[in-house]
């Protein structure tokens, strides 16, 4: 009876149920890369070190003790990177990018890396 006598908020943005279910292929042996936007007081520091440090793959990132980047190589490679995130490629594309700024600097950063230009899931 309570619960009938609280207030209802409206959702400010509608989604459809099809873009909350959605599932999104990624392929870390092949060209995909995770990019990870951080956004601020989101608990997105935290996260981002379970990215590197907590997740069960079948090649784990590589964090050395003292260090604050982990390397992160696909499966069955040495260089190229399937996650791109301040734990893994450091500040590549500056303090706390933004969207904008991340969709027009990582494809240059991941050359510069050495790696091929690829599908970016954000």
């Amino acid at each position: 009876a309570e619960e009938a006598a609280l207030p209802r908020l409206a959702p400010k943005f509608a989604f459809a149920r099809g873009e909350l279910c959605r599932r999104v292929r990624f392929d870390m042996r092949g060209r995909d890369v995770l990019v990870f936007l951080h956004i601020q007081k989101t608990g997105g520091t935290t996260f981002g070190r379970h990215l590197v440090r907590n997740m069960r793959l079948e090649q784990p990132c590589s964090c050395r003790a003292g260090q604050k980047k982990c390397a992160c190589p696909r499966p069955g490679g040495d260089k190229d990177t399937w996650l791109f995130s301040r734990f893994s490629t450091g500040w590549s594309c500056g303090l706390h990018a933004d969207w904008t700024e991340l969709t027009s600097c990582v494809p240059a950063a991941m050359e510069r890396r050495g790696g091929c230009p690829a599908n970016r899931t954000l």
